[in-house]
């Protein structure tokens, strides 16, 4: 027990130090890039004023204004970060908390990043940091210089679902765009009849081709309430625990 105390200790220990790093690159980030930061901020506004808030919206109201969006996004530079790092995206509906809770082992409490452009929160699992992206109906806040740098720095990026890939297929198609791979989490598999199943996967497999998205990794079929009951589950956590080469 106090082995297992003593290495959560150093984790914690380690993730203070690399959100402060993240403080400290993000401030510079700002400094290096002015130019292009303000060049977001302004096209970001104006997108707000539009009322749109998320990349689908754009994509069908303003091409002008996601050409430009992308342009900008391609430019950012990943942000550096140490070790195995694994973001999760999902709105709360989705069972986002019971997923942190049961890929951490046991509820944690968040570490924050401190004073930031980043909303995020940080969790200190055994072999990974685990980022909560915090679901939001104005995904457009997701669309700056800093987040896009922040994405590009993470190790894996999980979208997570439920009943169907359209529940974020906005952000997806973003991180399309700017040439981002994630991988997509179904969830609360235990909620649909084990005899539709089957049906169900492939309708998700069907969904992500008819869509057209492009930097979908791995896809995974899971319950984070039961996750002994689904085998993607041990998978999942293998391929999150080894981190690419």
């Amino acid at each position: 027990m106090k082995a297992s105390q003593n290495e959560q200790r150093q984790r914690n220990e380690e993730l203070t130090a690399q959100n402060k790093k993240l403080r400290e690159d993000l401030d510079r980030y700002q400094k290096e890039h002015e130019e292009q930061l303000k060049q977001m901020t302004k096209l970001l506004t104006e997108l707000k004023d539009q009322k749109l808030n998320s990349f689908e919206a754009i994509e069908t109201h303003n091409k002008r204004a996601k050409e430009a969006l992308v342009q900008l996004a391609q430019q950012a530079k990943p942000i550096g970060m140490t070790g195995n790092n694994v973001a999760l995206f999902g709105l709360t509906s989705t069972g986002k908390s019971t997923m942190l809770n049961s890929l951490l082992g046991e509820k944690k409490a968040a570490t924050g990043v401190g004073e930031t452009t980043l909303e995020v929160a940080s969790y200190a699992g055994r072999n990974f940091v685990l980022w909560d992206i915090p679901g939001r109906n104005d995904e457009i806040s997701y669309m700056s210089m800093q987040y896009m740098s922040f994405f590009k720095g993470l190790t894996r990026r999980l979208i997570l679902v439920q009943h169907t890939v359209k529940e974020n297929s906005s952000i997806m198609k973003l991180l399309d765009a700017i040439g981002i791979n994630y991988d997509i989490v179904v969830n609360k598999m235990d909620r649909v009849e084990e005899e539709e199943r089957a049906e169900f996967c492939e309708q998700i497999r069907q969904e992500i081709q008819k869509i057209g998205l492009k930097g979908v990794g791995r896809v995974f079929f899971v319950s984070a309430k039961y996750p002994a009951q689904f085998p993607d589950w041990l998978e999942m956590v293998n391929y999150l625990t080894n981190s690419p080469k």
